[in-house]
């Protein structure tokens, strides 16, 4: 900072603090410093395992009811029954009417049309009737699942949309099972899972009845394909053959309408009925088939209700995410039992970078986000990104502004002043009026926690869990400004550590159940490996016997393969992979996805692109990287730094690479990485990685073994010469 600058900012903070003193921010100090700590988790009587305090010292059990007072409400299908019935004539589902491309990354959108709770009711009913009217049959209350003979599932094969939610809540009252296939996966899953499930019935979208219709002879299970419009344009056209091979296809109108719901009056699940069979996205092999029953969705359902703190009939939801992911279905089940709006939209599509008038977060304004990692780090590069570009004036007022509210956050306080001038605009950028951000799906990184709880002024959250939890094993409690933490268990479930006497941290000790301190000289009650027992987990792999019983143990407990600790106020916080450490040359273990997180953390790494991905092997005594280079950061690094190159140009600058390997390794140093964690090389990519092309996960996920199959060229350069 020069010396100029250092007055202003001393000038610029004072009257911040000022006007927060005469304002009365004092008051919410002194509340925010008195409910310090209020949630945690505790250990159960002898037993190592923790569960959340007040469910631990009120209940004894699992919480399994998200209204204790109703114990009809015990099924997914009673719990949207209810809400139904509660909020009839509200706004329930809206969905942005889709135009076309305005260009070639941008979507045009008309208006929103909203369905009410009372027509979304109608319509799930109506679609599950017309599923028995099929042949379809309730499926038997069993878990059991070699008894499932009969066809007693639906298999969806879509993006996330209203029509999936409905067609699941269609399902579900008819007793009948929801197969989830990735949309981003291709034909080999949707034949698998038909085969392996016994699927007669496929909901998909219009433009894949075609490839679905030319591979039907090795389904020969499947009889009916129900179709949806999402995302095709008014005028669009798309070829939709004909049925062959006794199959029948309809659109979902046409299917919904066919339901004759006199005919085949709901028949209700029971608890222990099976409700989901999700497929995994598959980043360690073949998918498995977790198996999930309505007693396990809902119990995760109650335990959100207590820690989310939603605002019955009143929050809105912005549904973007994968559906055939369990953070997002789980999201939405919560908030349609919960009467709240639930907003249609694409990951590509949320911002105006790939919508037109306006993205998603600006058309929808939500109250309430679900992300994974990699949209809050797009979301956070986006903002710098902006700024960057501004006037030296607006950067260093920014810039003032982001340190001085970090501050004050941590400490629970706020800064009006600048909240006026440079957070408002900022807020607009998740549509002004987002109350709880939630992050899932893996481990967040700390600079974008702060960054986007700094620069939006709500809670970035977050929370652990796995599909076999049904999403819910922990959550932070929105007040707990810490970073890194994974909260404290779900009032449906507990928690314990398992020592792994094999792994070690960077200092080289075991992790174990009677550690007393972590590497870092915290207070802690134990690390290992996190073990999960409750109402809300899995009962297993479909058909896969043997790997069931390798993940729950005999008692009841999963194995997560995380290694986390109890801190000293009991959360949770996730610190290792089990099985995600990497040998080295001299014998010395790294750890991959760690590293991947700090060095992701550079301006420089194109998070909409893919990030970057790490490699080392036994055969290097130094890891190194393939990364996407961010376009706007290098052609803003070369204009600070006097180059007039092109951008073709720029892309075997040496003078960039250093400064990119140095600013990757600063990033590393920053997080707290070992020397033996520091990068020796990295290699710059243009190819975008997508779900699409294998090398990410339909959840978002890195595929590394795809990433280097895809780019061995580049790949096998950086290995073994580096770049230069």
């Amino acid at each position: 900072m020069s010396i100029i600058a250092l007055p202003f900012k001393v000038i610029l903070i004072a009257l911040d603090f000022t006007i927060w003193f005469l304002t009365f921010g004092w008051v919410k100090f002194l509340i925010h410093q008195m409910g310090k700590n209020k949630v945690r988790s505790v250990p159960m009587g002898s037993t190592p395992s923790h569960r959340w305090a007040t469910a631990a010292k009120e209940k004894g059990g699992f919480m399994t009811l998200p209204f204790p007072d109703e114990p009809e409400v015990n099924t997914i299908y009673a719990l949207s029954k209810r809400a139904f019935g509660k909020w009839g004539s509200s706004k329930c589902m809206g969905t942005r009417t889709y135009l076309g491309q305005k260009t070639e990354k941008v979507k045009e959108f008309g208006e929103t049309k909203w369905k009410t709770y009372d027509e979304v009711g109608e319509m799930a009913n109506k679609f599950g009737a017309a599923l028995r009217h099929k042949g379809l049959e309730p499926a038997p209350n069993t878990t059991d699942l070699k008894q499932l003979k009969t066809p007693c599932s639906l298999a969806i094969f879509e993006n996330t949309c209203s029509e999936w939610m409905i067609s699941a809540q269609g399902c579900f009252t008819q007793s009948i099972i929801v197969t989830t296939i990735y949309a981003t996966l291709g034909m080999e899953a949707v034949i698998d899972a038909v085969k392996d499930c016994n699927i007669k019935a496929l909901l998909c979208n219009k433009k894949d009845v075609k490839k679905i219709m030319d591979r039907i002879k090795e389904m020969p299970s499947l009889k009916v394909i129900v179709y949806t419009e999402d995302m095709c344009a008014p005028g669009q056209r798309i070829a939709t053959p004909g049925g062959s091979n006794g199959v029948s296809i309809y659109s979902f109108d046409q299917f919904v309408e066919m339901g004759d719901v006199s005919k085949y009056p709901p028949t209700p699940p029971k608890p222990e009925t099976c409700a989901v069979i999700m497929f995994t996205s598959g980043s360690t092999g073949k998918p498995k088939g977790v198996v999930v029953t309505h007693k396990n969705l809902l119990a995760t359902v109650a335990g959100a209700i207590h820690s989310l703190g939603v605002k019955l009939g009143q929050d809105v939801y912005l549904g973007y995410l994968p559906l055939a992911h369990i953070l997002e279905l789980m999201a939405e089940f919560s908030m349609l039992g919960f009467g709240c709006q639930i907003c249609y939209a694409d990951p590509k599509t949320l911002t105006t970078t790939g919508a037109y008038p306006i993205g998603a977060l600006e058309q929808y304004r939500p109250t309430i986000m679900a992300g994974v990692p990699k949209i809050w780090d797009v979301i956070k590069k986006g903002v710098q990104a902006k700024v960057a570009n501004s006037s030296p004036v607006a950067r260093f007022l920014v810039n003032t502004a982001i340190q001085y509210r970090s501050f004050c956050f941590s400490n629970g306080m706020d800064t009006p002043l600048f909240k006026a001038l440079v957070f408002k605009k900022f807020a607009k950028v998740v549509g002004g009026r987002l109350r709880l951000a939630i992050s899932g799906g893996g481990p967040l990184n700390t600079e974008v926690q702060l960054f986007v709880r700094t620069a939006f002024g709500c809670p970035l959250f977050q929370g652990y869990g796995l599909t076999e939890t049904c999403a819910g094993l922990s959550m932070q409690d929105p007040s707990d400004l810490r970073t890194g933490i994974a909260g404290v268990p779900l009032t449906s479930c507990e928690v314990k550590l398992e020592s792994c006497p094999d792994v070690t941290d960077k200092a080289k000790l075991p992790y174990l159940s009677t550690d007393k301190r972590d590497v870092d000289g915290n207070r802690v009650h134990g690390r290992g490996e996190i073990m999960v027992r409750g109402a809300n987990i899995s009962k297993g792999y479909y058909m896969m016997e043997d790997k069931t019983k390798e993940e729950w143990t005999k008692d009841g407990f999963f194995h997560t393969g995380d290694i986390g600790q109890f801190m000293e106020d009991g959360s949770l916080r996730i610190v290792d992979r089990k099985k995600n450490l990497v040998k080295l040359k001299g014998g010395e273990y790294i750890a991959i996805e760690n590293m991947e997180m700090a060095y992701g953390n550079s301006s420089f790494v194109d998070a909409i692109g893919g990030g970057i991905c790490c490699y080392g092997d036994g055969d290097m005594d130094r890891p190194v990287a393939l990364m996407q280079l961010n376009k706007p950061i290098v052609m803003a690094w070369a204009k600070k730094a006097g180059s007039s190159k092109s951008w073709d140009e720029l892309k075997t600058d040496k003078a960039l690479y250093e400064a990119v390997l140095t600013d990757l390794n600063n990033e590393g140093k920053k997080a707290g990485l070992s020397n033996l964690e520091k990068l020796k090389a990295v290699a710059f990519l243009y190819v975008p990685w997508t779900p699409e092309s294998g090398c990410l996960t339909a959840a978002n996920k890195l595929q590394r073994r795809e990433v280097i199959a895809q780019f061995e060229k580049e790949f096998l350069a950086v290995k073994e010469k580096g770049i230069f």
